[in-house]
């Protein structure tokens, strides 16, 4: 039985990648001299979306891989009355894309080493993403307050990983960068958590089937110190 499970398993994970990938970079090569021309909310809309309607398409039927959003209200609450910052853990590039079916327009922060692929360097750009270089605290922490304020300022919301990096668990390895743009811009920071680390294992070619959860946690609104903020992440996000 564990063999038959494990050759279906693999029948998906080929059938996924054979369909998905191809015609992902067929879109986003056919879609590129027209990207180029478009504004950073066109480019979100007619790009960024449709990759994201495609991928979560692929998984569900090829990898039986679903998603629900739990409290969705509480982000709703929080955008009525501007812009926000949405910190979020890191586990796959599941959440990476999942945003994109709640917002026309979002500033994802990013790291640097992503500018390495050809294609997507202008993709990054036009989509307003805030590249860091995770080499240089102190650089990284400079461009992330200025392009954060950019960002504000234009009415559009920042979505940044709390712990930097993809991880199954996040502990106590929360960035400062959330802190940082939530006491520079005054801005509310909404929690979330993600738990596709169970369906898209962080280094794993091989996914599985399951129902992943988004759920939003809390609003921390402007005017915390450091102890009390940090203190409220490590309460909401029992992921």
């Amino acid at each position: 039985m564990k063999h038959t499970t494990s050759d279906d398993t693999m029948i998906r994970t080929v059938l996924f990648n054979v369909f998905l990938w191809p015609v992902f970079a067929a879109y986003l090569i056919i879609a590129y001299p027209f990207a180029y021309f478009m504004s950073a909310k066109n480019t979100y809309r007619f790009v960024f979306r449709p990759v994201t309607n495609l991928l979560f398409f692929c998984l569900k039927i090829f990898e039986k891989i679903d998603y629900e959003i739990k409290n969705l209200d509480i982000l709703k609450e929080a955008v009525n009355d501007g812009p926000v910052i949405i910190g979020c853990n890191h586990q796959s590039i599941w959440e990476t894309f999942v945003f994109s079916k709640l917002f026309t327009e979002l500033s994802i922060v990013i790291k640097k080493e992503l500018l390495d692929i050809a294609i997507a360097r202008m993709y990054f750009k036009k989509l307003g993403c805030i590249v860091i270089n995770r080499e240089s605290s102190v650089s990284s922490i400079r461009t992330l307050l200025k392009s954060g304020r950019r960002s504000i300022d234009r009415n559009v919301s920042i979505l940044i990983f709390m712990n930097g990096t993809r991880s199954s668990n996040s502990g106590d390895d929360y960035k400062v960068g959330v802190f940082a743009l939530y006491e520079y811009l005054k801005t509310p920071v909404v929690i979330a958590s993600v738990d596709s680390g169970k369906c898209w294992p962080r280094k794993a070619h091989v996914k599985k089937p399951g129902t992943i959860i988004l759920e939003f946690k809390k609003i921390i609104k402007p005017g915390f110190d450091k102890n009390s903020f940090l203190n409220s992440l490590k309460h909401e996000q029992d992921f």
